[in-house]
């Protein structure tokens, strides 16, 4: 992790409004996230990264799918994908990559680095260094077109140093420095309103499904957004209960060592842990797992609301967790592992039916 940065800093000498007021904010108030950040100054992450807010930056071109084909090269790393939420922070090798049109898979052999990558959604990336604690610390971070973060890969100790130089020269953009547009976001399409949707068909069609795959087919049929259809199925498919008692289960879950599925997504990435879950703890506003190989942060003023969600499937039932912030938006979702064609774990049955008695609404 040695390497000399020099191509970062001959690369990003950029003085602007923006880094002048990100220089002035971080004195005033150290410790800030980047995310923070960039809302106290109005900007999206994208942006603080374009104006070397703090790092050193190599944007690189738009061969997206080509370059996550050579992850594989940097061996050991960490992956994070976030939204409003919840951070998920995975690390492992970045092996099995499949990618079909916009559509990729990454799926490890041993399934600690685990995506669904919607290639539609990427905008721009950059390598990215950074000082921390004394030591620079190298990523790749990839953004979509509001600016907002899909995912991020921090090079670890045990990393291919030299395949992530290798990476940034065989990817780096011949545009450094002309301007990225980022488009400002927009409110999300109202759905078709309760009194509109043929709830009936709803629940028939919902009682129908053979995979839990088919149910984003069941919400476009229906025009209706993914909480929504929860609130409209009725108890018996879809049961809220108070977010609150998340905690109760994650340290059921880590006692019990009953494993786990954690998805945590956003517009361009879903990121999956599967296994046993260890060290739970809650760290101010943040429900944490600290893991060695896993971390998983939930800001919990986001997590508004919870549901309990039942899927029947040729295999029985499948159960999740699923928690949504104010606008509706899903922010993390929980499974029990299940191999395909087996019946769900008994065990995580029990445990997800728990958040009803220790926090039903």
């Amino acid at each position: 992790m040695g390497m000399p940065v020099a191509i970062f800093q001959a690369e990003t000498e950029i003085s602007s409004v923006i880094s002048e007021s990100y220089k002035a904010l971080v004195q005033s108030e150290p410790g800030l996230r980047r995310r923070d950040i960039a809302e106290r100054l109005s900007v999206s992450e994208a942006e603080l990264i374009e104006h070397s807010c703090g790092v050193g930056r190599i944007r690189l071109n738009q061969a997206f799918s080509d370059l996550i084909y050579t992850l594989p090269e940097l061996g050991y790393i960490m992956s994070l994908t976030r939204n409003s939420g919840a951070v998920h922070e995975r690390k492992g090798i970045y092996d099995n990559v499949s990618i079909k049109g916009s559509m990729g898979l990454v799926i490890s052999n041993d399934r600690k680095i685990d995506l669904r990558i919607i290639l539609s959604q990427w905008h721009c990336g950059y390598a990215v260094c950074e000082l921390v604690k004394g030591v620079y610390r190298y990523s790749l971070q990839f953004f979509d077109r509001y600016g907002e973060a899909i995912q991020k890969i921090y090079l670890q100790p045990e990393s291919n140093t030299q395949a992530y130089f290798d990476i940034i020269q065989g990817f780096k953009s011949e545009q450094q420095n002309t301007p990225i547009a980022f488009a400002c976001k927009l409110p999300a399409e109202p759905s078709t309103p309760d009194d509109q949707v043929d709830v009936g068909q709803l629940q028939e069609d919902w009682s129908a499904l053979t995979d839990v795959h088919q149910f984003m087919r069941l919400l476009r049929k229906h025009e209706v957004a993914r909480e929504q259809s929860l609130r409209l199925v009725g108890e018996l498919y879809a049961v809220p209960f108070k977010p609150e008692s998340l905690e109760k289960v994650l340290v059921q879950a880590a006692t019990q060592q009953t494993p786990i599925m954690c998805f945590v997504g956003n517009d361009g990435n879903i990121q999956i842990h599967s296994g046993v879950v260890n060290n739970i703890k809650r760290i101010g506003l943040w429900l944490n797992v600290l893991d060695s190989e896993f971390n998983l942060h939930l800001l919990t003023t986001e997590l508004v609301s919870g549901w309990l969600v039942r899927k029947p499937t040729r295999d029985g039932v499948v159960t999740s967790l699923e928690f949504y912030d104010k606008a509706g938006i899903l922010l993390v979702q929980f499974f029990g592992v299940r191999q395909e064609g087996m019946a769900e774990n008994p065990q995580w049955r029990r445990l997800a039916e728990s958040a009803l008695s220790n926090g039903g609404m």
